[in-house]
């Protein structure tokens, strides 16, 4: 395969195709098929589980001008140059937030490897990234000898998802490893999207029922756990 550098945003895009632009979010992100989360996919079967009635298995997600990338970005994967292309169009845009996968999950060690070369490689930009693939995190954590990984990353919050709707978060490992945590309740949450009207986004006020508004507590690592509404 042909290896050059990225200068343009054409030739970053014909690599990860595009990124998602979740419009009630400050920022861009990006989104894989969420049929194919690997703990998602067993927990959309247990009833009472936060996955049980994913909202990326449905609705707009199941359009096909929507499907055709989601699928297409996975693929992109496997490209040498995939972190390089993702970088240059996080600079590009320059929001200084970023969220993975509004759609999906990380898909194995590999896939974390080359998030994190991302991360690294946009200093500037803060990073959330919410998982339910405990085991991977844990492994990296591992293979990093067990440091603290909101220390060695300081521009990323990985936050490990409760399994259960009003279920308790894995908080305990969340801060073996010194990453946070997130959970969904039917009664009481403390994420204010909800009530919020409007997302900002290049100086742009957006009108959109349930934005972060001004928020960005998921970004921060200092806010150890985030309880959202049930979808």
């Amino acid at each position: 395969m042909l290896i050059q550098q990225i200068r343009t945003v054409q030739q970053a895009k014909q690599i990860v195709v595009s990124l998602s632009n979740p419009g009630k979010m400050p920022c861009h992100g990006y989104s894989i098929p969420a049929e194919l989360c690997k703990t998602g996919s067993k927990l959309r079967d247990v009833e009472g589980s936060a996955c049980s009635g994913c909202y990326a298995m449905k609705g707009w997600f199941l359009k096909k001008h929507v499907r055709i990338p989601l699928m297409k970005r996975l693929e992109s994967l496997k490209h040498p140059q995939w972190s390089e292309a993702m970088i240059f169009l996080i600079k590009h845009y320059n929001e200084g937030y970023f969220r993975w996968h509004d759609s999906g999950d990380i898909q194995d060690m590999e896939h974390l490897f080359r998030i994190i070369e991302v991360v690294t490689g946009t200093p500037e930009t803060k990073h959330w990234l919410p998982t339910s693939e405990w085991s991977i995190i844990r492994q990296f954590w591992e293979l990093m000898h067990k440091r603290n990984l909101s220390k060695m990353f300081p521009n990323l919050s990985i936050r490990l998802s409760a399994t259960m709707i009003d279920g308790e978060s894995p908080r305990e490992l969340a801060e073996l490893m010194g990453v946070q945590v997130s959970s969904v309740s039917k009664h009481a949450w403390d994420c204010p999207a909800q009530n919020n009207t409007y997302v900002e986004k290049n100086g742009r006020k957006l009108i959109r029922a349930g934005s972060c508004g001004h928020c960005r507590k998921c970004w921060n690592q200092e806010n150890m756990e985030i309880v959202y509404p049930l979808h």
